[in-house]
Parts: structure tokens; sequence; C-alpha cells
């Protein structure tokens, strides 16, 4: 299944330089377009999905060193970029930064960071979100007092979360279209005592509307905080 690429913005996206390491020459032939052009590779699953590299924003920059171990842990594990190319991952903790791709051959959304590459979630389970919803994606991180969260949205775009009167903005990381639906991959660092039912600012087909998203990485018993 042909899949339409479109990038959102200035692209983060690089491409691997370890291109004899990551894939062999077949493998890599769609990838030297430029990624405006490269293919996301042939999707299993029969789920439809588009994918866009949003707007990079400034941070903390992930070293070349890094950005090699991070991929060949992936091809290691059998999910390497599709066409070579990843997207810088930040968070406004400090935590990382990390990278979230497509896997090649399966169209799975995959992450890492200095600790390891994966897990990746498949098409038909970010279809399967509610639509319109919000909740955790892939993992959170503790670093620093704070947890380093990745949430996805779907059907809606979130600005940020709230807690007792606090406020935690979402960092846009990566997009991708799933059957026509749009899910966003954001970013927000939360405190760790901190933790419930946070409320979510989001908008609807342009207007303003919340959602709410639990939270508790620790797993803290008893009334929740927020």
């Amino acid at each position: 299944m042909g899949e339409a690429i479109r990038v959102v913005g200035r692209s983060t996206v690089f491409r691997v330089v370890l291109v004899g390491l990551l894939c062999g020459a077949s493998a890599c032939t769609g990838a030297s377009g430029g990624h405006g052009g490269a293919s996301a590779g042939a999707v299993s699953g029969g789920v439809a999905a588009e994918v866009a590299w949003p707007l990079g924003e400034e941070g903390a920059t992930l070293s070349e060193v890094e950005r090699r171990r991070i991929l060949r842990s992936a091809e290691e594990n059998g999910w390497a970029p599709a066409g070579g190319e990843a997207t810088v991952v930040r968070y406004d903790s400090g935590y990382g930064p990390g990278l979230i791709w497509r896997a090649k051959g399966t169209g799975a959304v995959c992450s890492g960071s200095s600790r390891g590459s994966g897990p990746c979630v498949p098409l038909a389970d970010i279809a399967a979100r509610p639509n319109p919803g919000v909740g955790i994606f892939i993992g959170a991180a503790y670093y620093e007092g704070k947890w380093s969260v990745m949430l996805l949205s779907s059907g809606e775009t979130v600005d940020r979360v709230m807690c007792q009167g606090r406020s935690f903005p979402a960092r846009r990381a990566y997009e991708v279209t799933v059957d026509g639906v749009l899910h966003t991959v954001y970013t927000v660092s939360i405190p760790r005592g901190l933790q419930g039912e946070y409320r979510v600012a989001v908008r609807r087909d342009g207007q303003p509307a919340e959602d709410r998203v639990t939270l508790n990485m620790d797993r803290v018993a008893g009334p929740a905080r927020c």
C-alpha cells in the first residue's frame, strides 16, 4: 500500500548516516530524494496511514554517537526506520532527547533514547484509540524530579495539561494519519509529586475544548492529587 508523506513546517528529520549498516542498497533506494519525497515503505496489516514530521523546536541536541547507538539497536531488534529517517523528540524537563520513527515494513511507530530503542506501537493499535481522545503513548521516563511523558491525541490537538491550578505545556513531536484520523504525539513534563487525572486543554475542529488524561506513573494510592 502506498503512503503519502507530508512535512509540517521546518522538518527536523535527519537522514541516517550509517546507510551501509542500517539497510541494504535495495532498501534504501527510495530515500535519496529528500524527506519531502521519501516513501515510508510498504505497510502490512491493511491500515492506511500517512506520516508528517512537524515543526522543529529548539532544545537539547542529540549527538551523532547517540543517534547511531539508538538506530543500531533498532536495526538489531527488527524495527529500523523506514527510509532511514527518524525525528528528534525533546522534553521540557531536559530528559533525552530521543528519536521517534516509523518502522520499515510494518509502519509501526517506534521510539528510542539513550536507554535503547523500542517499544513500537502497531498502526492497528493507534487506529483503535478513542477519537477524539488523548492518552499516554509508549511510556514515560523519570528525570531530575519530573516525569517526562509521551502523549498521543486522536482527532484533536493538545495545548497543555493542568492540575491544581498549574499548567504544563505540551510539545508537539510527531504526527501520523491512520485511516483518515490525525494522531499527534506530544511530550509533556510534570512534577513527580503531582499525579492523578489531569485536565487537558485541546482544540477540536478549531474550537477550544477540554479532555482528561490520567498521569499516575508512580501508581500513587489514595485520592488523586489532581
